[in-house]
Parts: structure tokens; sequence; C-alpha cells
């Protein structure tokens, strides 16, 4: 359930900045998205799996 919370929050920050026009375009958005997500410990290992 945490971990739900979490991506929730993420998402809700990532709906503001594009309503806010802080984020441009998809590109710019799944960016930010990837930095998030690897951000987070869970996903380290699968992002430096896919780097390879």
């Amino acid at each position: 359930m945490v971990e739900q919370e979490k991506y929730k929050n993420m998402l809700r920050r990532m709906i503001d900045e594009t309503e806010k026009q802080n984020i441009h375009s998809s590109e710019e958005l799944i960016k930010m998205l990837i930095s998030e997500l690897s951000s987070s410990k869970r996903l380290e290992k699968y992002a430096q799996s896919m780097a390879k």
C-alpha cells in the first residue's frame, strides 16, 4: 500500500506539472517519469538491467 501511495503522489505531481504547462510535450513527461522511477530503489536493479 505504501508503494501505491508513492506512485499516486508521483503521478499527481506529473499531472500538476502538465496542467501548469511546465511539461510541454509527451517526451518531457516520459523523461520526467523515467527519472522519478529510476530513483526508486525497487526499480533500480530493473533499470540497470535494461541499460545493458
